[in-house]
């Protein structure tokens, strides 16, 4: 790579960009005037409401109370205090119903009295969907209060006792030893992760934009791809200049909160109320969080540039950086979940391991570990982008084909043609739709019916598959590999399947033993919903439904798309990948996904899904039966009750695993004979 070509392509690239107005509006006219003065009217807007809410004066009605007079002169002593004001309009409805003189707005709330266990009852009515009637009724509601707790002091009183000693026989007080700059740290870690992630993927995305559907709309793309440059060096200029431009746009963004924590921290003292903080302690925070701007710009530009370069135009290309705004939003808000913290599972989430990492680091709490990691990880997931890019960049038919060309979805079936094969873009909006049907659908089936809530997911994920493979005509025996299974290959899917699942107890172990928590949530999730089902169920919903569901969706529609577009390894390599990553969990990742490159191998190899899903039933099979009758089968087998798998041990299974694989893999190697 050509250091010189390369910079004077980001030269060019970087004055493409400033001169569109749009980057220019985003990156400096937002961050530089319009969150200020968000940030003021907000203020005088919140201050006003806060005033006029007081200083307002609300009619009441008080009726049907045993001393009225008593009550309304109590509320009328207690307004100085309150700095509340009440019009009494008692008179005006007299003698009619209060709840309808509620509705017709002639009261905002009143008051009424009952009897409740031989004590008087006092009912505020009022109208939660009017702003006056809330107002008022919590007004009156600190009333009472108030005249409740006089009227049993004043009956305590009348008994010889003190109330406060009665009432009060202990006295507590919360004492807070953290300092206040982890108070405001702890409110930054709120605010600070989200408008940085939000001004970064702004500020990449329409360069990201510009530089791709923009040329491609310009006419200026094939005009740049016929010079003498790589397209490795292309892809470095415009990746490295959209990273700038985000770079840039977090920065402003960050002054430009500087200047109003300092204008805010300014105005409080001025009026004699400083807060007391000391700002320069969160320079350690502040560089770290530089860091962190830096890579995550990095990952975010590589993000919107494989997005974008799908579009022909720049209405198309935001059309498509729609869905990655609300995913690195969604993420930004990942410091707001309580219960969510960082550690060596969240820390290589991309988006939300940044959100995290940076609420951390306000609150003064410095794992370098856990920085590295997320450092780390977010260069490495822009390093897979570029790759990814490069491959894109590669391909004439993304860069100057019809996008919608890959889903199907977008033409009407009548105009389809017969016996189709998935695109790209197919697979990406079914995995989408299959996506929100496991969050929210198979979730939801679950919480409410338990085990029987998995049948509904995976049948629901099966016709989704089904559904969406019958809408575009697609080639079913091709795409889903209904070949007839070779009867050596089922000898050979056997050993292979038993021989991994030996190599991933010992590397399932390993991790488990490494990282506790890893496993724990899953493990009890599902030992929560076999427990006392019968055996039957049990095999049914874990060892022949989704082995088969899910085989559909994998070795077949993903695979079906995949192999007619990337090489073997490719194929096998994603499909279980994405297998693994569909169960949400960081070791199933690792230890699924080895076994489903396993599967996909075979699956790929004989063309065979039946052989992908047997070997999908004896796995989850095997573990279900180990985990029910566990007494017995350790007895036979005592190394699967160990908690931590001595080196002997597994070095004697990852052998055992070894042969068993290269057995099966070299069955499957013979002369293949018609299957019909």
């Amino acid at each position: 790579m050509n250091k010189k070509i390369v910079k004077a392509l980001y030269r060019k690239e970087i004055l493409d960009i400033l001169r569109d107005k749009k980057t220019i509006l985003m990156m400096i006219v937002v961050p530089l005037i319009l969150y200020p003065l968000i940030f003021m009217f907000s203020m005088y807007l919140s201050t006003s409401m806060i005033k006029a809410s007081t200083s307002k004066s609300y009619r009441v009605s008080v009726q049907d109370t045993e001393e009225p007079a008593v009550l309304k002169q109590y509320i009328l002593d207690g307004q100085e205090k309150h700095q509340y004001e009440f019009i009494f309009v008692d008179s005006y409805v007299e003698n009619r119903d209060s709840e309808e003189a509620l509705r017709q707005k002639e009261v905002d709330a009143y008051v009424t009295q009952s009897v409740s266990e031989n004590r008087p009852y006092y009912e505020i009515g009022y109208l939660a969907s009017e702003t006056d009637s809330t107002t008022a009724a919590g007004m009156l509601k600190d009333m009472l209060s108030d005249y409740k707790n006089d009227m049993r002091d004043k009956i305590l009183e009348e008994k010889g006792l003190d109330s406060d000693e009665v009432l009060s026989p202990i006295n507590f007080a919360l004492k807070d030893f953290s300092t206040k700059e982890e108070n405001a740290g702890y409110i930054f870690g709120y605010i600070v992760p989200f408008l940085l992630i939000t001004s970064i993927l702004m500020g990449a995305m329409y360069p990201a934009i510009d530089t791709t559907a923009g040329e491609k709309e310009r006419g200026t793309l094939e005009t740049l791809l016929t010079l003498p440059v790589k397209n490795l060096e292309l892809i470095t200029a415009k990746f490295m200049a959209t990273s700038t431009v985000a770079v840039a746009a977090a920065l402003l963004n960050l002054l430009s909160m500087g200047i109003m924590v300092f204008y805010l921290m300014g105005s409080t003292e001025a009026v004699g109320q400083g807060l007391g903080i000391d700002l320069f302690s969160y320079i350690p925070a502040l560089f770290i969080t530089l860091l962190c701007v830096l890579v995550f710009a990095m990952f975010a530009s590589g993000v919107c540039l494989c997005a974008c370069i799908y579009a022909r135009s720049f209405k198309e290309a935001q059309n498509y950086t729609t869905p990655v705004m609300l995913v690195f939003m969604m993420g930004g808000m990942a410091g707001m979940i309580p219960s969510l913290r960082l550690d060596g599972t969240t820390a290589l989430i991309p988006v939300i391991n940044i959100t995290l990492l940076i609420a951390e680091l306000f609150k003064f709490h410095f794992e370098l570990p856990q920085i590295a990691m997320v450092l780390v990880s977010n260069l490495a997931y822009a390093g897979i982008a570029v790759v990814l890019m490069a491959r894109l960049f590669s391909s004439e038919n993304i860069l100057f084909g019809d996008a919608a060309a890959s889903l199907h979805l977008m033409e009407a079936r009548k105009d389809m043609k017969e016996k189709q094969i998935p695109g790209i873009g197919d697979v990406v909006l079914l995995f989408s739709i299959l996506l929100i049907v496991m969050l929210f659908g198979g979730s939801l089936a679950v919480a409410k019916w338990g085990l029987y809530g998995l049948f509904v997911e995976q049948g629901a994920m099966l016709a989704c598959v089904l559904g969406y493979s019958w809408y575009m005509k697609a080639d079913m025996p091709k795409v889903f590999h209904l070949r007839k299974p070779r009867p050596v290959a089922v000898i050979a899917s056997i050993l292979m399947i038993c021989g991994s699942y030996l190599i991933i107890q010992v590397i399932g172990g390993l991790l488990t033993s490494a990282f506790p928590s890893l496993s724990t949530e899953n493990t009890e999730m599902l030992v929560s919903l076999w427990e006392n089902k019968p055996l039957w169920l049990l095999v049914l919903a874990v060892a022949v439904v989704p082995p088969i569901c899910e085989e559909f969706v994998f070795r077949g529609f993903l695979m079906g798309a995949l192999e007619h577009k990337y090489k073997p390894v490719t194929t096998v390599v994603a499909c279980g990948f994405l297998f693994g990553l569909y169960h949400m969990s960081i070791m199933q990742t690792i230890v699924i996904g080895l076994v489903g490159i396993v599967l996909s191998y075979v699956a790929w190899k004989e063309q065979c899904i039946w052989l992908s899903i047997l070997m999908h039933a004896l796995n989850n099979l095997t573990s279900l039966l180990i985990q029910q009758y566990e007494e017995p089968i350790t007895k036979k087998l005592p190394f699967l009750a160990e908690e931590t798998i001595s080196f002997g041990v597994g070095a004697g299974m990852i052998g055992c695993g070894v042969v068993l694989l290269a057995l099966g893999f070299v069955i499957l190697q013979k002369r293949k004979t018609d299957r019909g």
